[in-house]
This record gives structure tokens, sequence and C-alpha cells, in this order.
């Protein structure tokens, strides 16, 4: 048996492994400090009759049946070998643990096989921060910032919202990407900014804001002319970061600090210039702009002469008005004329004859009321007659006709209605 092994290793010896094929994965293989790594051979043509592995030129481990295996005193207790598969497993690594390892199988035919595989072993990224410079950072200077952190570090990028940043005109990158420089900083570079690093099996980010203090920039917004009796209205708009300090200034005199000014029920002597100033405390910038505003004066169109005629002639046309109505009023109220009546004048034949005729008339008179009241029946209550009684008489008292009443002051003697009584009879 041991003559059949020193045959092997003089024909191996002798012919070496001139042949490679592919019996490992594609590589490289990526893992963490402290990680473990197995190295498998994806097929074999024949039985293995010898396993060798190798790292970086170095032999790792070897084994030739019956055995025992051969270990590198580097590895003892790290290093695990499947004699009938040929893979290899190493635990807890370590930087020193990158390289290539190699793979060298011999079969009971004699011939051989090797292959390699490389392993890359990072350390984690951690701790990542973003270092800018000390104090304000103000429109059109430079300034630099730097990313560090901790790990094995493969690749950096910058990026602005999470986009990533390209170099132009303006920045730059230096140092593997790992320090950004802005160059002249503008407003627009305002913003929040990320770092990132990573490596194949890690990677650690970091935020920064960056605020670009500027201006103030002043704008007036508002109208330039306005009539008598508007609301003047002007709104000062500074473009500034921090918010600048305002001012304003009227006809030389400073009067307000808000950025709206207002006065009503402006005239014409409120025309003239209006000066906001504006001053960033951070920048030390002070701007200022002016609006010139006119108002102008709203003149009558009839004139002061035309406009006391209308008054007055509406205040005489009220009058009138008011003359009229009385009188129609007082004239609708007037008592309507009494008629006087004229006594006529007779002779004693006259006299005599109109006596005799009123004679004669109160005697058909009694005469047709006996006749009239004969059919009456009359009632006695206590000793007393009362009215005669109609069969068709209603038991309500009958209206009273509305007759006109007679003259206060009249007097009419007998002789005056005989002669009207006969003055009617003739006609």
């Amino acid at each position: 048996m041991e003559k059949a092994m020193v045959v092997t290793l003089i024909i191996t010896l002798l012919t070496g492994f001139s042949q490679e094929q592919n019996i490992l994965p594609p590589g490289p293989i990526n893992k963490e400090v402290g990680a473990n790594v197995l190295f498998t051979i994806i097929s074999s043509p024949e039985p293995v009759h010898a396993i060798r592995w190798h790292f970086n030129g170095s032999e790792v481990i070897r084994y030739i049946p019956p055995g025992p295996e051969i270990v590198n005193s580097d590895y003892r207790g790290r290093v695990f070998l499947n004699y009938s598969s040929g893979d290899l497993e190493l635990k807890g690594l370590s930087m020193n643990d990158s390289g290539q390892y190699t793979i060298i199988l011999t079969f009971q035919s004699g011939l051989g096989v090797q292959d390699h595989i490389l392993l890359q072993v990072f350390e984690p990224v951690f701790v990542i921060s973003i270092t800018s410079p000390e104090g304000n950072l103000i429109e059109y200077s430079s300034a630099n910032f730097t990313c560090e952190g901790n790990g094995t570090i493969s690749t950096t990028v910058w990026m602005k919202e999470y986009e990533i940043l390209a170099p132009s005109s303006s920045i730059q990158f230096l140092d593997d990407n790992r320090t950004m420089v802005i160059s002249p900083v503008k407003r627009s570079d305002s913003g929040n900014y990320q770092c990132a690093m990573s490596n194949p099996v890690s990677s650690s980010s970091a935020h920064y804001s960056i605020t670009v203090n500027y201006g103030p920039d002043v704008r007036i917004f508002g109208a330039q002319t306005l009539e008598e009796g508007s609301d003047i209205l002007l709104l000062c708009s500074p473009d500034s970061v921090p918010p600048a300090t305002i001012t304003w200034t009227v006809k030389g005199m400073s009067t307000r600090s808000a950025a709206l000014y207002v006065t009503e029920n402006s005239n014409p002597s409120d025309s003239g210039d209006y000066n906001c100033t504006c001053w960033n405390n951070v920048t030390g910038i002070t701007a200022s702009a002016v609006q010139v505003l006119t108002v102008r004066a709203v003149s009558s169109r009839l004139g002061p002469g035309v406009e006391t005629g209308i008054i007055l002639g509406v205040i005489a046309v009220v009058l009138i008005l008011v003359v009229v109505i009385y009188f129609l009023i007082k004239r609708s109220k007037k008592p309507a004329k009494a008629v006087r009546e004229t006594p006529v004048s007779m002779t004693a034949d006259q006299q005599t004859d109109v006596t005799s005729g009123y004679n004669n008339m109160v005697a058909e008179t009694l005469k047709r009321s006996k006749e009239l009241t004969a059919g009456f029946t009359y009632h006695t209550q206590n000793g007393r007659s009362s009215p005669p009684l109609y069969e068709n008489q209603s038991q309500t008292t009958p209206a009273r006709r509305n007759r006109p009443p007679l003259p206060q002051n009249r007097e009419t003697n007998d002789s005056e209605l005989y002669c009207s009584a006969i003055v009617t009879s003739n006609n």
C-alpha cells in the first residue's frame, strides 16, 4: 500500500496538474469578518483519491487516504474537510483570510484537476457622519463636506434628496468621493444631502441639511396710481434667508416695520416715494426698493356752482309740494255752504186761504189715521196702554233713518210751512 502511495506521488510530481476544470462556483465569495464560508465542489468526474487546498500558494490542508489529514497550524480548529466530496469549510473569517483558494483533486486513475476561487472578507460599514464648515454658509462662498465612516469602504456616493449627484461646474468630488466641494455655493444648493458608504456585504449612510443664507432681494407689490379716497396697500417682499428686518420710509421719515404698508382714505398729499429697506443679520447685506405712488384728486364733473344750484332746486321743489298738499287737504275738509230760506210775505186773504188749507189737511190726516189704526190691537200693562202691535210687526227696533239736521238758528212759522205746501201742491 505504501508503494502505491509513493508511485502516486511520483506520478503527480512528474506530470503535474496542467488540466484545469470548473469544479468550483464562480467567484468571488464575499463575507463579513467573523462569518463562515463553505467552498463547495460542484462536480467531480471520477472518485476522489487525494485532496489538497491551498491559500495564495500555501497549503491549508491535505488528505491522502488512508490518512490522517495534514492541517496548517494557522488553520487548526477553523477548517473542516469533507473526504468524499472535497468540500472545505472555513470558520471565523478575518480580514487576513481574503485571497485566492485553490483546490487540487487526484483521482484513482492518477489524473488530477484543479480550480480556484476568490474570497473577499469585509468589515461592516458603520458610524457614518458628515463634517461641514463651521459657521453659517453664505451664498457665493465655497464649502467642503466630508463623509467619514468605519469599516471596509468600497464605494462612496453623494446624493441630494436621494438622487445621486454627479460632478458639475460647481460640484467636485475628491478622495475617492469622500469629500464633496461646492464652489460657489448658491441658494439652490439648500436641501437635504445624503452620503452612502458601502461594500459588498454592508452599507450605511448619513444625512446632512445644508442651509444657504442669502439676500435680501427686495420687491414692492402694489398700485402706482390711486384715486383720492382709495386705500394705500403696499407689500414689501424681501427674498431672504433668514428673514430680513423691514423698515418703511415715506418722504424721508421712517414709519413702519411691517411688510404690509396700509393707509386708509388717501389724498393727493400721500403721493411720493415709498421706500422699503431690508437688512439680513447673517449675510450683513442691506437692500431696498422704491415705489413711486401718485394719488389723483377726484374733481367734480358739474362744478361747485352747478351742484349748489341743484341742491337749492331740489329744496324748492320739496317746499312747493308741501304747500300744494297742505291746501288740498284743507280744501277737502271745508263744510258745505248752508241753504238760506227766505220767508214769503202774504196778504190777509192769502193767509186765510193757507189757514183753511192747513185745517183741511190736518182733518184729512186725522181721518186717515183713524182708518189705519182701526185694525191695531192695544195691550195694557200696569194700567198703561202700550203701542199697537201689528200682526206682521218685527220685534226688533227698526233702524232710524239718517236725516240731515235742521239748521240751528232756523225759525219756521206756520205761514211759511203752509206756503211751501201750497206751492208744492200747485207744482
